[in-house]
């Protein structure tokens, strides 16, 4: 019996190392992947045609409809399967990174077990809404005309 509580503890203790180790990997690749969509953006539109709004909307959720106020042309782009997995791998780093930290503050603060498994089960649903409204968006929707 002492093995198997051993080995439960060790398989915690190592997706805690994988989640610590995620979290520092999607940071960084969020940084680059949002770098790289407003340097795409700034290219395809034109110096001085987006303000700092539409830039960072076009960085962090770069959705048809939310860049309408620019001169970028988005309706082709978003179209293109490579911009809508780019943005469904933006939106599942920056959810789940998000996601990851909300669950280690619950672990941080939450003392009592069955309200932490209760919270962690409702924050899990919540990544799974997000995660599917994010596919309804980027390869379903068709934006608002």
């Amino acid at each position: 019996m002492a093995a198997h509580i051993g080995s439960s503890a060790r398989s915690r203790s190592k997706f805690e190392l994988y989640m610590w180790f995620f979290t520092r990997v999607s940071g960084v690749l969020m940084l680059v992947l949002g770098a790289y969509s407003i340097i795409y953006a700034n290219l395809i539109g034109g110096p001085g045609m987006m303000d700092a709004a539409a830039q960072t909307r076009w960085a962090f959720f770069p959705i048809s409809f939310h860049v309408t106020a620019s001169k970028v042309e988005v309706e082709p782009n978003f179209q293109n399967a490579f911009w809508q997995f780019y943005g469904l791998l933006l939106f599942l780093l920056a959810a789940t990174h998000g996601t990851n930290g909300i669950r280690v503050i619950l672990k941080d603060y939450v003392r009592q077990p069955v309200l932490l498994a209760w919270l962690n089960a409702l924050l899990f649903i919540v990544w799974l809404s997000m995660l599917g409204a994010a596919v309804y968006l980027l390869f379903v929707a068709q934006g608002v005309s």
